[in-house]
């Protein structure tokens, strides 16, 4: 889930880890010292976005999609909830 960064607001201590991203720049992966549990992302390919992994939500049924992004990526098993706009990649 893509928020703001600047409406985004972390209390408490994380770690994080750089990986490759899909736009060829970096993606910091942040997540729970103590457990390890992976809690948000900062790409370095969209600055002003904080990607929020729905499933370290308290409550994730409170969020309901507008669209999804990397389809390119998606297995064949998954199934997608229709009428929500879909984008291979990153939309323009």
């Amino acid at each position: 889930m893509g928020v703001p960064k600047s409406t985004f607001r972390v209390t408490g201590e994380t770690k994080s880890y750089g990986v490759a991203g899909g736009s060829g720049k970096q993606a910091i992966r942040h997540f729970c010292p103590t457990c390890g549990s992976l809690l948000f992302g900062t790409p370095e390919g969209f600055p002003e976005v904080v990607s929020i992994y729905v499933g370290s939500l308290d409550k994730p049924n409170t969020f309901k999609p507008q669209h999804v992004i990397f389809t390119r990526d998606r297995p064949d098993w998954l199934k997608m909830v229709p009428n929500i706009p879909e984008y291979q990649t990153v939309p323009a």
